[in-house]
Protein backbone atom coordinates (compact mmCIF):
# COMPACT_ATOMS: atom_id res chain seq x y z
CA UNK A 1 0.00 0.00 0.00
CA UNK A 2 1.40 3.88 -1.11
CA UNK A 3 1.77 5.89 1.65
CA UNK A 4 -1.22 8.08 0.59
CA UNK A 5 -3.07 4.87 0.04
CA UNK A 6 -3.77 4.66 4.09
CA UNK A 7 -5.39 8.28 4.67
CA UNK A 8 -7.26 7.63 1.75
CA UNK A 9 -8.96 4.92 3.53
CA UNK A 10 -9.45 5.93 6.66
CA UNK A 11 -11.58 9.02 4.93
CA UNK A 12 -13.34 6.71 3.18
CA UNK A 13 -14.66 5.10 6.60
CA UNK A 14 -17.77 6.24 8.12
CA UNK A 15 -18.10 8.85 10.45
CA UNK A 16 -18.30 6.51 13.61
CA UNK A 17 -15.33 4.51 12.65
CA UNK A 18 -13.44 8.12 11.64
CA UNK A 19 -14.14 9.70 15.31
CA UNK A 20 -13.38 6.33 16.80
CA UNK A 21 -9.82 6.32 15.28
CA UNK A 22 -9.54 9.90 16.34
CA UNK A 23 -10.51 8.88 19.96
CA UNK A 24 -8.24 6.01 20.16
CA UNK A 25 -5.18 7.46 18.97
CA UNK A 26 -5.99 11.13 21.06
CA UNK A 27 -6.18 9.58 24.24
CA UNK A 28 -3.08 6.49 23.85
CA UNK A 29 -0.61 9.53 23.11
CA UNK A 30 -2.15 11.40 26.20
CA UNK A 31 -1.79 7.51 28.41
CA UNK A 32 1.48 7.62 26.98
CA UNK A 33 2.52 11.25 28.55
CA UNK A 34 4.47 10.93 31.65
CA UNK A 35 3.39 14.39 32.59
CA UNK A 36 -0.16 13.38 32.67
CA UNK A 37 -0.31 9.79 33.67
CA UNK A 38 3.13 9.23 35.50
CA UNK A 39 4.80 5.64 35.56
CA UNK A 40 3.51 4.83 39.48
CA UNK A 41 -0.15 4.85 37.59
CA UNK A 42 0.78 2.73 34.35
CA UNK A 43 -0.79 -0.40 35.70
CA UNK A 44 -3.33 1.40 37.71
CA UNK A 45 -4.71 3.77 36.00
CA UNK A 46 -3.28 3.83 32.45
CA UNK A 47 -3.20 0.37 31.84
CA UNK A 48 -7.51 -0.25 32.24
CA UNK A 49 -7.87 3.30 30.17
CA UNK A 50 -5.71 1.90 27.68
CA UNK A 51 -7.72 -1.42 27.60
CA UNK A 52 -10.58 -0.31 27.60
CA UNK A 53 -10.37 2.38 24.65
CA UNK A 54 -9.44 -0.70 22.76
CA UNK A 55 -12.33 -2.74 23.73
CA UNK A 56 -14.54 0.00 22.82
CA UNK A 57 -12.43 0.55 19.09
CA UNK A 58 -12.44 -3.44 18.57
CA UNK A 59 -16.41 -2.99 19.28
CA UNK A 60 -17.21 -0.61 17.09
CA UNK A 61 -15.28 -2.21 14.43
CA UNK A 62 -16.75 -5.46 14.87
CA UNK A 63 -20.14 -3.76 14.51
CA UNK A 64 -19.09 -2.44 11.20
CA UNK A 65 -18.10 -6.18 10.05
CA UNK A 66 -21.98 -6.75 10.33
CA UNK A 67 -23.46 -7.00 7.45
CA UNK A 68 -26.96 -7.14 8.31
CA UNK A 69 -28.51 -9.27 5.83
CA UNK A 70 -30.82 -11.18 8.12
CA UNK A 71 -32.69 -10.27 10.81
CA UNK A 72 -30.37 -11.99 13.34
CA UNK A 73 -27.46 -10.05 11.29
CA UNK A 74 -29.19 -7.17 12.21
CA UNK A 75 -29.62 -7.96 16.26
CA UNK A 76 -26.05 -8.83 16.33
CA UNK A 77 -24.72 -5.71 14.79
CA UNK A 78 -27.70 -3.24 17.06
CA UNK A 79 -26.59 -5.22 20.35
CA UNK A 80 -22.08 -4.35 18.99
CA UNK A 81 -23.43 -0.54 18.55
CA UNK A 82 -25.39 -0.68 21.97
CA UNK A 83 -22.29 -2.32 23.89
CA UNK A 84 -19.83 0.09 21.80
CA UNK A 85 -22.18 3.00 23.20
CA UNK A 86 -21.95 1.39 26.84
CA UNK A 87 -18.06 0.85 26.61
CA UNK A 88 -17.31 4.16 25.25
CA UNK A 89 -19.56 5.77 28.48
CA UNK A 90 -17.40 3.50 30.71
CA UNK A 91 -14.05 4.74 29.46
CA UNK A 92 -15.90 8.71 29.69
CA UNK A 93 -16.19 7.90 33.31
CA UNK A 94 -12.72 6.24 34.10
CA UNK A 95 -10.67 8.83 32.51
CA UNK A 96 -12.86 11.44 34.16
CA UNK A 97 -11.52 9.44 37.70
CA UNK A 98 -8.26 9.76 36.69
CA UNK A 99 -8.22 13.14 35.98
CA UNK A 100 -9.88 13.84 39.47
CA UNK A 101 -6.96 11.22 41.45
CA UNK A 102 -3.78 12.35 39.55
CA UNK A 103 -4.81 15.95 39.74
CA UNK A 104 -4.63 16.04 35.79
CA UNK A 105 -5.31 19.79 34.58
CA UNK A 106 -8.69 19.12 32.97
CA UNK A 107 -8.08 21.32 30.29
CA UNK A 108 -5.54 19.16 28.92
CA UNK A 109 -8.73 16.15 28.48
CA UNK A 110 -11.10 18.76 27.28
CA UNK A 111 -10.90 17.18 23.72
CA UNK A 112 -11.95 13.90 25.11
CA UNK A 113 -14.69 15.09 26.35
CA UNK A 114 -15.72 16.52 22.95
CA UNK A 115 -14.51 13.07 21.15
CA UNK A 116 -16.88 11.23 23.35
CA UNK A 117 -19.80 13.59 22.74
CA UNK A 118 -19.15 13.23 19.11
CA UNK A 119 -18.35 9.49 19.17
CA UNK A 120 -21.57 9.00 20.99
CA UNK A 121 -23.35 10.57 18.36
CA UNK A 122 -22.52 9.27 15.63
CA UNK A 123 -23.25 5.65 17.31
CA UNK A 124 -26.49 6.89 18.13
CA UNK A 125 -27.42 8.26 14.57
CA UNK A 126 -25.81 4.56 13.28
CA UNK A 127 -28.19 2.83 15.15
CA UNK A 128 -31.07 4.98 14.55
CA UNK A 129 -30.60 4.70 10.87
CA UNK A 130 -30.11 0.91 11.38
CA UNK A 131 -33.59 0.96 13.17
CA UNK A 132 -35.20 2.89 9.93
CA UNK A 133 -33.88 1.00 7.37
CA UNK A 134 -34.59 -2.31 9.07
CA UNK A 135 -36.79 -2.03 11.70
CA UNK A 136 -36.93 -3.25 15.17
CA UNK A 137 -34.51 -5.99 15.85
CA UNK A 138 -35.33 -8.88 17.06
CA UNK A 139 -35.16 -9.73 21.12
CA UNK A 140 -35.33 -5.67 21.63
CA UNK A 141 -37.91 -4.63 24.20
CA UNK A 142 -39.83 -2.15 22.39
CA UNK A 143 -43.99 -0.56 23.53
CA UNK A 144 -45.78 -0.49 20.61
CA UNK A 145 -48.25 2.38 20.90
CA UNK A 146 -46.79 3.94 24.40
CA UNK A 147 -44.86 6.71 22.24
CA UNK A 148 -41.55 5.42 23.00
Amino acid sequence: MARGDKKKTIQEKTPALRLTNELTEWLLRKLCNERLFPRRSRWLMSGKIADMVYDFSAEVYFANEIKAVTLKEWGDRHEAITLAIARLLALDVKVNEAVRVLEIDPDEMQYFGTLVNNCKAKLEAWLNSDMKRYGSPPGLIHNEGSGQ
